[in-house]
């Protein structure tokens, strides 16, 4: 399996894990958005086997623009549900909302670029 499918299916997987975190989350009455970047952030970390910068920026890119839309299918504005009414308030946002975008964003850059592994010693 390449690399790039690797962090692919690692990145899916963390999506799905970090929305529904995100989901438990919302029931138990904490909104940590985070929870959805983070997930797909170590995902693609726990697939990696070397270190690739646009790999990271792309994993930030992702990952706020998935947050983004979790946030609009579990808390759209009251006023005009759609897409693009969302996308245009995103300012509107609560506080903790605006500023775990770019936690996300730099949790997706330092994980989603991957690390060094050690190779094991055959002494």
């Amino acid at each position: 399996m390449s690399e790039n499918t690797r962090r692919t299916i690692g990145a899916i997987v963390g999506a799905g894990v970090g929305t529904l975190a995100y989901r438990l989350l919302l029931h138990w009455g904490y909104d940590i958005l985070a929870a959805v970047g983070a997930g797909i952030a170590l995902g693609v970390s726990a697939m990696a086997r070397n270190r690739q910068i646009a790999w990271g920026i792309a994993t930030g890119v992702f990952a706020v623009v998935a947050s983004v839309l979790v946030e609009f299918t579990f808390r759209p504005f009251a006023v005009d549900t759609s897409l693009p009414y969302f996308i245009a308030h995103l300012q509107d946002l609560p506080r903790n909302s605006l500023v775990s975008l770019p936690v996300v964003a730099v949790l997706g850059v330092y994980f989603g670029r991957g690390r060094v592994r050690a190779r094991a010693d055959s002494d």
